[in-house]
């Protein structure tokens, strides 16, 4: 059996270079799940997809410092 994931993801930027940039940052900080929004699994033909996840508030840059810097 074969699977497909989609994730989709929020970026707040002014542009779309700064979002690729910001996202691109945030990947190799290992804090992508930050602007996850929603992950779609995908089964076998025939299974419908199903939504996991919900939609999160965008946080500013300032809730990731702290989060990272306490843990939480």
């Amino acid at each position: 059996m074969e699977y497909t994931i989609i994730r989709v993801y929020r970026v707040p930027a002014s542009s779309q270079i700064e979002a690729t940039d910001r996202f691109m940052e945030a990947g190799e900080l290992g804090v992508e799940r930050d602007y996850l929004v929603r992950a779609y699994v995908k089964g076998p033909v025939g299974e419908p997809a199903v939504a996991r996840g919900s939609v999160s508030q965008v946080r500013s840059w300032w809730v990731l410092v702290k989060r990272q810097l306490l843990g939480w």
